[in-house]
């Protein structure tokens, strides 16, 4: 018996100390765990709070644009704006109030306010090929957003933009700096936090609250892009240097930076060597710079007794002049076809069917005049080729062409290679020019 009381003497002593030691851990742990947490709670309320802070700071110098049809008296359009200079200017996208700038007499531009006051704007400058736009108030506002630098943040780095989404009241959004699109025509910011339709002009800020970008567009799922801040300190330094006077006549303001913004782009492909990809027994341009890229595919459509490849080429860049008429852009595209069960006569009926194409649709009929072409047969690398030349001008701006070339092989019956090329918005010489080079480029594979 006094052996079995041992024992379990024993045991217990055993179990509590076990037991007294188990807790002393468990004590430890918990208060690890709370330390944690305290820890974490403050680093999130730390975020969280500065996300609050600019907000309360900067959300006074943000305001939403509207475009009010001048008829009714009701918004045409909306978007954002920040206040970036003493004496009421204020900046935005052009694509904000690209309808007023076209159509002065139909429309109207007006600001509101956090509380809620409404007042009116003038445009005073734009830079439309970095969509970004200067408007003025004569209304007393006091301080401003400061304009800041964006080359100088590193990758990772959190941005807050602000902006007014869907007429829903201005808003705060937090997201990441991801530096600059690399393989892009215009230096873009690449922005990782929704943007969303109505914040288009509003301020994008770095962790100082100064200006580091101006919110532009969205691809969705925190792909986002922001024009670099940079680009407005330029317009701001143009227009102080002429005086501060507002622009008057748009038509030729517009025109002139089209014409230097498309002829660069030209003349530089001009001086590049080009990367060729091969399409049926040809070998054609593929991406002339690192802004293009090339997509392809084939199809054997046995129903219809003929075999069809493609390759499409082409820039996502383009310059808006207003929502039905955009333009800067270069597009490409390569059609082989061939069969070996057709007759010539309905292969060609194929083949002619793939060589008129469809228009392309980058403006309306109220800015630019119907296509004028002229076809030929001409020599490329020994063989015979089609080709047809089309151009049609812009009306406000005389000295601007769309282009569109048809070219097609003709030299076999039973295939053949159908191109179109396409060229928005530049002049007749630069346009000439890129043709020659884009033809010299084709050759039939050894």
């Amino acid at each position: 018996m006094e052996n079995t009381r041992l024992k379990r003497t024993c045991h217990r002593r055993y179990f509590s100390n076990t037991y007294k030691k188990l807790s002393l851990i468990g004590l430890y742990l918990f208060s690890s765990v709370l330390l944690a947490a305290s820890t974490g709670s403050a680093e999130i309320s730390r975020y969280t709070d500065e996300a609050e802070t600019m907000f309360a700071k900067c959300r006074n110098f943000v305001y939403q644009v509207r475009v009010i049809d001048t008829a009714t008296g009701e918004k045409a359009s909306i978007g954002s704006a920040f206040l970036f200079a003493k004496n009421g200017y204020i900046a935005t996208n052009y694509h904000v109030i690209a309808s007023a700038v076209r159509f002065p007499k139909r429309y109207h531009i007006e600001y509101l306010k956090a509380d809620n006051s409404i007042g009116l704007l003038k445009i005073i400058d734009a830079d439309i090929i970095h969509d970004i736009a200067i408007v003025k108030t004569d209304d007393p506002l006091q301080g401003n957003l400061e304009l800041g630098e964006s080359l100088s943040l590193s990758q990772g780095t959190k941005v807050f933009s602000l902006g007014n989404p869907h007429d829903l009241g201005t808003t705060i959004v937090e997201g990441l700096y991801n530096g600059l699109m690399k393989d892009s025509l215009y230096k873009k910011i690449l922005f990782s936090g929704s943007i969303n339709p109505g914040m288009s002009g509003g301020p994008s800020l770095s962790h100082d609250g100064k200006v580091i970008g101006i919110n532009v567009s969205t691809m969705g799922n925190q792909l986002s892009f922001l024009v670099p801040v940079e680009f407005l300190k330029d317009l701001f330094e143009r227009l102080q240097k002429r005086g501060l006077q507002a622009i008057t006549d748009w038509d030729t303001h517009i025109e002139t930076q089209l014409l230097k913004n498309q002829g660069d782009i030209i003349d530089t492909m001009l001086t590049l060597p080009w990367e060729s990809s091969s399409i049926g027994e040809a070998i054609v341009p593929s991406e002339i710079t690192k802004a293009y890229k090339c997509w392809a595919d084939s199809e054997d459509y046995k129903d219809e007794l003929y075999k069809k490849s493609w390759l499409q080429c082409y820039c996502q860049d383009s310059v808006y002049i207003d929502s039905d008429f955009y333009t800067g852009m270069i597009t490409y595209d390569y059609t082989w076809l061939e069969s070996k069960n057709l007759n010539t006569v309905r292969f060609y009926n194929v083949y002619e069917y793939f060589f008129i194409g469809t228009p392309f649709g980058n403006a309306s009929k109220h800015d630019v005049d119907k296509f004028s072409c002229t076809s030929d047969f001409v020599s490329i690398d020994k063989t015979d080729w089609k080709i047809a030349l089309c151009a049609r001008n812009y009306k406000r701006f005389p000295q601007l062409y769309d282009f569109h070339a048809k070219i097609a092989s003709v030299s076999k019956k039973n295939k053949g290679l159908v191109i179109h090329l396409s060229l928005l918005g530049t002049t007749k010489d630069k346009a000439l020019s890129f043709i020659k080079k884009f033809i010299d480029e084709i050759r039939w594979q050894k």
